[in-house]
């Protein structure tokens, strides 16, 4: 069930990548860790930004280091299944502030 739970969002979020054009606007404040987008919550647009910066690779994240979920060192897939895990199953993302002030992206 898990592997048809992350199949059919990777699917989903594939098809969103196409679909959407994702520029930020993001605010000067510390962020936490996974906000990747730095909008102030952990949401379903953060694992679709991983996603869109590892297939795509062709705009960067406002914040790197929050992209790190899982803390490893490097973003990699295993940030985007933690992001999904994390709010449609409740699982841990340790909760640490990032000092990452980025440029808002046009």
């Amino acid at each position: 069930m898990n592997k048809l739970f992350i199949t059919v969002a990777l699917c989903l979020l594939a098809a969103a990548l196409y679909a959407q054009d994702y520029s930020y606007e993001v605010a000067r404040e510390p962020v936490q860790n996974g906000d990747v987008n730095g909008d102030g919550a952990i949401c379903f647009d953060d694992s679709v930004a991983i996603i869109f910066y590892l297939w795509r690779g062709d705009q960067e994240l406002p914040c790197e280091d929050a992209a790190d979920v899982d803390r490893s060192g490097y973003i990699g897939v295993s940030d985007a299944i933690l992001s999904l895990r994390h709010l449609f199953y409740g699982d841990f993302i340790q909760d640490c502030p990032i000092e990452c002030y980025p440029v808002a992206i046009k």
